[in-house]
């Protein structure tokens, strides 16, 4: 891996499940040595999610492997003295502690921020909750698929018929993480321009979601409407866009504009269609009539926004995809085996070339506690 922004930049991660560690992991590829701290017993269900029944049982699930390349593990009992003073160590070494316990509980362990400030004056200590540090829901769990019904997004995911459904992925994990690394970025800029400070960083997944909705929010608040189980109606609510049936397989049409919506009519053969008293039962009955591969290529070329609704097999397997920086090999020298995954989302001079293998459980306890007395004693 090439010298990232980040290298140097030292992470104290205890983070679990999906969120904390996917944004940890962003900090890794750009650089940044993460110090990812496990309990006692591999308590972290992702390391057997997901993958063959040999990466389950090995603790490299494919949620695992996914977002902790290049990380160290180590083994902490919190509830220990002995382990709390390693941690305090640690952290008082560290620039970034992150953490995503319910709200109370680091400081209770005797880890949180006063702790870890009274070790470092200029710490910056992050906590990522489901609902924040205060407020009638703070102490609730938090899981994607809770977050996803309480936020509105099921709300307004679906049809009529299906009712509420979740989107297929844990987006407001992603999400959230994502707004983690922000806010660290932002830290580390921060204490740049005012050295000496500490920080205490909050971010809430309850709150992640609901800012990606804002356009939805305002439209309630000033007209009292609400958007609600559309199915695939675009955001743009024209007819001429949406999801249609094929002769083989099912197209996506973005047509928003009344340019684009002149060349999809041009391209369909019927420029008279937007005079129709029926475009969308025309629309679906013209699109009928060939493959969505066949329209993709049609409408494509008529400078009209389209696309077959593809598997992620599929997609990844397409030529567009060979030579994203995003996808790189993963190797897996425990199990002999190496997968695609995904590095950072976006290409810069200073990504990583390539992936570094995720940690075994503990795999750096020893070495990271040697380096600890080590650098205690310089």
């Amino acid at each position: 891996m090439t010298d990232g922004p980040l290298s140097g930049v030292r992470v104290l991660d205890l983070t679990h499940v999906l969120a904390g560690p996917y944004a940890t992991g962003q900090l890794a590829l750009m650089g940044a040595e993460v110090i990812r701290v496990e309990r006692p017993g591999g308590d972290d269900f992702v390391r057997r999610h997901g993958g063959t029944e040999a990466m389950r049982e090995a603790g490299f699930g494919a949620s695992f492997l996914s977002q902790n390349s290049g990380k160290k593990s180590v083994v902490l009992d919190l509830k220990q003295a002995s382990d709390r003073a390693r941690f305090l160590d640690l952290a008082e070494r560290a620039d970034i502690v992150v953490e995503n316990f319910r709200p109370g509980v680091v400081d209770r362990l005797g880890v949180g921020f006063e702790a870890v400030r009274a070790r470092r004056a200029d710490a910056i200590f992050a906590s990522l909750t489901g609902y924040g540090q205060d407020g009638p829901l703070s102490g609730r769990p938090a899981y994607d698929h809770i977050l996803q019904g309480i936020s509105g997004l099921m709300a307004m995911t679906g049809a009529p018929e299906s009712g509420p459904m979740r989107v297929g992925l844990p987006i407001v994990d992603y999400v959230a993480g994502q707004a983690l690394v922000q806010a660290l970025l932002g830290a580390l800029l921060q204490r740049a321009r005012r050295p000496g400070e500490a920080q205490r960083l909050s971010v809430s997944m309850l709150d992640a979601m609901t800012a990606f909705m804002g356009p939805y929010a305002i439209q309630h608040e000033t007209t009292r409407q609400l958007r609600g189980l559309e199915g695939n109606r675009a955001f743009a609510d024209t007819p001429f866009s949406g999801r249609f049936d094929t002769a083989d397989g099912a197209l996506v049409v973005t047509a928003n504009s009344p340019a684009q919506a002149a060349r999809l009519c041009a391209a369909l053969g019927r420029p008279d269609l937007p005079e129709s008293a029926d475009v969308a039962g025309d629309l679906a009955a013209i699109f009928r009539t060939r493959s969505a591969d066949d329209w993709e290529e049609i409408l494509s070329v008529a400078h009209v926004p389209a696309a077959r609704i593809r598997t992620l097999a599929e997609a990844l397997a397409h030529p567009q995809m060979a030579g994203s920086p995003t996808w790189k090999p993963l190797p897996v020298p425990q199990l002999g085996i190496t997968v695609r995954a995904p590095a950072l989302p976006f290409d810069a001079p200073w990504g990583p070339e390539a992936l570094a293998p995720v940690p075994a459980f503990g795999e750096h306890t020893d070495s990271v506690l040697t380096d600890l007395t080590k650098e205690a004693a310089e």
